[in-house]
């Protein structure tokens, strides 16, 4: 049952939409999906408030369990960034989290070793640091150019061209983006409804950033951080996240 806005002939705006086997979700819509901040709910008490992106949690929020309090970074519906989690006893888990592991502190151990203790690798200390920019990922690096490229007009075009990529007026049809492919323009769309009130993070004269670390897994991570940096998610009466520049 939904309860709410409409728009286009789809969920457009702020509603409620509950199923039958319990699970209910208030917030916002966009275009038939959770889109924006709103709150998930399930059967057995726990709850999720934060931000979502095409019906994934995505985006610094909260998710209650009935042990346990997550509070940190989401990416596709998994836990992917900075996060606190509290247990019942008062313990936390600080750090940067892929999925259930929490694969880097926020510490420093005492007694640890140091990349200064071993010479070998004094290159690492001196060489400059890469510079990132999030722009990088909508950039289409074409090998050849188009008049030797043999596959040019067989696959690489419709990625030029939304109106090649999918039928006109395909949401009448089917809002699954989960199979269908996601164009320029429509991921423009959705990142317009999600920073509305915040300096838009892909303008096109940005200026890329130092990463400290390199690791393909730790600049993906270091790509969704910054991408969320101005967000703020309320996610109960005595917290908020709030994510700056690191």
């Amino acid at each position: 049952v939904y309860q709410g806005d409409f728009g286009l002939d789809m969920k457009l705006g702020y509603g409620e939409f509950s199923w039958p086997t319990g699970e209910l979700y208030h917030g916002q819509f966009y275009r038939d999906h959770r889109h924006g901040l709103g709150t998930y709910q399930w059967p057995d008490g726990s709850s999720f408030t934060g931000m979502f992106y095409l019906s994934y949690r995505e985006g610094y929020g909260t998710m209650y369990l009935k042990t346990r309090l997550f509070q940190g970074l989401y990416k596709a519906d998994q836990r992917f960034g900075p996060g606190v989690e509290t247990y019942p006893d008062g313990r936390q888990d600080v750090g940067l989290w892929v999925r259930e592991h929490l694969i880097k502190l926020c510490m420093e151990v005492p007694r640890s070793f140091s990349i200064h203790n071993y010479p070998e690798y004094s290159g690492f200390l001196t060489h400059s640091p890469a510079r990132l920019g999030l722009s990088d990922e909508e950039k289409v690096d074409w090998d050849q150019p188009e008049g030797q490229d043999l596959f040019f007009y067989d696959y690489k075009r419709f990625l030029l061209n939304d109106d090649l990529t999918l039928p006109p007026e395909m949401h009448i049809y089917s809002t699954d983006n989960s199979h269908l492919p996601m164009t320029c323009s429509f991921r423009k769309e959705l990142d317009a409804q999600i920073f509305l009130n915040d300096i838009p993070p892909f303008a096109e004269d940005e200026e890329p950033w130092f990463i400290k670390n390199e690791t393909p897994l730790m600049v993906k991570i270091q790509k969704q951080t910054y991408k969320y940096r101005f967000t703020v998610t309320l996610t109960s009466s005595t917290f908020c996240w709030t994510a700056g520049p690191t």
